[in-house]
Parts: structure tokens; sequence; C-alpha cells
């Protein structure tokens, strides 16, 4: 039996919480979150011990694995007490600040011998898994073109945090980064980034809430990825992608039903995906749970068969803060940065 504390009970700690419900081994023994309202809900709803903080949470021990659900500034703290107490860590993303706090990170993985995971859960996104089958397979020829798009409202979170780039906010950092990983995982790192965007005050209204990226690999094939947190109350979020082969296209878009399709003769076809396991209300923007149990299934799967996860490595998942840094340094210079 796996006892799980979960630090953070804001939108993505109460989606985590419920599809932890769905495990066998698995229990959810406390909760650490600093509102109270959010320690009385996790009392109600799961009936587990809370905690002011996820420091003193660790520090009481009786932990086998610590999921960390609170904003990115304390990550790396939090994933290296919990690993030097002898607890497993699934990280939500990303995975920290900068490179050197992730580097920390994965050498308190090694020095313990403890597992580290971070949530870039497209990874585990069947409309994703599709995509990245068809470029590694060349089902459809080699890929010439693919654009992104991931857009959506203002996220405030506990405290205004998801405004405040030092907190690790700025949601060229926060969600953007899903994309931005999807592209590492699928094409590998580029030989350098050029972004644009618009920006507003870093420390309370957002930073970076718009931009572009090139991500330029060759003349061969163009990659793009659009991100933003400025649409208006009544637009839905949006994640959507457009992939041009020699031999076809698949567009993905998760306003539409079917999601995907897929254009490579007289008539589009709609491949199957795996059905969505469940509903969330926990306040994320997304409907369903699949990808996210997925995620967790995995995690769980490594720490049973003593292995560790190669479908998101801590080190990939490192080189996406790295990408994603560039970027933002790359639209505050305005010009095109070189990835070594």
């Amino acid at each position: 039996m796996f006892k799980v504390g979960l630090c953070g009970f804001g939108s993505m700690g109460k989606g985590h919480a419920q599809l932890l419900q769905k495990h066998e081994g698995v229990k959810l023994v406390s909760i650490a979150d600093v509102r109270p309202d959010c320690r009385e809900k996790a009392e109600a709803d799961y009936g587990v011990k809370t905690w002011e903080c996820g420091e003193a949470m660790i520090a009481a021990g009786g932990l086998d694995v610590v999921f960390i659900c609170v904003p990115t500034y304390l990550h790396a703290p939090l994933a290296i007490q919990a690993m030097t107490a002898g607890c497993h860590v699934f990280c939500e993303k990303p995975m920290a600040m900068n490179t050197s706090e992730c580097a920390d990170m994965i050498a308190a993985a090694k020095r313990t011998g403890k597992t580290l995971m971070i949530g870039q859960v497209l990874r585990f996104w069947p409309e994703y898994v599709f995509l990245k089958n068809a470029i590694d397979s060349k089902e459809y020829g080699k890929l010439i073109a693919l654009s992104m798009t991931r857009v959506g409202g203002v996220s405030t979170g506990w405290d205004n945090w998801y405004l405040d780039e030092s907190r690790g906010g700025m949601q060229i950092f926060d969600r953007h980064v899903h994309d931005c990983d999807a592209v590492l995982w699928m094409l590998g790192t580029p030989k350098a980034v050029y972004s644009y965007g618009a920006t507003r005050d870093p420390r309370t209204n957002g930073g970076i809430f718009h931009n572009f990226t090139e991500y330029r690999y060759s003349d061969d094939f163009v990659v793009s990825a659009e991100g933003s947190a400025d649409t208006p109350p009544g637009f839905p979020f949006t994640a959507c992608y457009r992939a041009v082969f020699e031999k076809g296209l698949i567009e993905f878009n998760s306003r539409l039903k079917p999601t995907l399709q897929v254009f490579a003769g007289a008539a589009p076809i709609a491949p199957e995906l795996p059905d969505p396991i469940a509903a969330l209300t926990s306040g994320m923007n997304i409907s369903t749970a699949g990808p996210y149990y997925n995620e967790q299934v995995y995690f769980f799967d490594c720490l049973r068969k003593g292995v560790k996860p190669e479908v998101v490595t801590p080190e990939a998942a490192m080189e996406t803060i790295r990408v994603v840094r560039t970027e933002i340094e790359s639209c505050r210079a305005r010009k095109a940065i070189t990835l070594s």
C-alpha cells in the first residue's frame, strides 16, 4: 500500500486527489494547503489529516509518495525534502523555476534512489500520442509543418501567483510549457527558437500573456506554437494542433467532436481513441480525466516494478524548462536565440 501525501489542494490538487481514489494499493492519507477552506474541504471529502504547509506534512513522516501540486517556486524545495525523507515524488509541471533547481531535484533523486516524475501530461494524452506515433512511423510520410495552439482566459490562483513571474506565473511558462514539451518529445530540441509576444506587468498582471514561438529545426519543415491567457470569460479553453505530412494531415481541436481527424483520402476519418475514464469537478480547464489518470497509473506502475519512468524523465522535463526559458529570453530580446 502506497501512502500518499498531497501538497496543494487547488484545482490541480483536487483533480489528482479524485483520481488517487481509483487505484488499488494507493491511499491518500494527508493533504497540505495554506488555505483553511481548502483544508476543511479536504477533510470533508476524503477524511484525511490536513496540514497548513507541505514542509510540516513531509517532516511528520509516514508517507511513501508525495504529490506536489503547489505554485512552481515551491516545487524544488518540497520535492527535495520529500525525496530526502524517503518518499517518491510526482511533481506537477513546470518542473521548477529554472534548470538549476531542476538539476538539484535530479541530484536528490539520484542521491536517495527515489523516483521523481514530472506531470507533463500531453505525453499521456491520446491525441498527442497519436501524433507522435504518426511522426515516428512516417505512416503519412515526412512531417512538413506543425502548428500548436493553447489559448484561454486568465488564471490567477492562490494569492494571484499565476500573474507573478517571480513565483512561476506567466502563461508562456505555466500553460504554453505543455506545447513546448510536446514539441521536444516528438521532434527533439530545435536548433533555435524565435518567440514574440504581448506583455503586461510581470509581477502583478501576468507578464508575457500571449506568445507565438517558432521552433527552428531545418528548412525541411516548420514548427510553431501559440499560447495565451487573454480570452474573454465566454470563450472556452482551446487546445489544438494541425500537422501536415507528405501524404496527409492530422488535426486536433479540443472543442470539436470528434476531437481528432485524419485527412489522407477522399474523406476524413476519426481514429478511435481511448475513452476518458471520469469527469473532473476540480475547477481545471478540462472536462475529462483520462490522461491525468493514465500518468498516475504509469507512475505507480513504475514504483511497483522498481523501474524509473521513461515516458517523461526528469532530464527531459529539465530540457523543457531550458527551452521555455530561452523562449522568454527571445521574447524580450526580440530576436532568435540558438540552443546549444
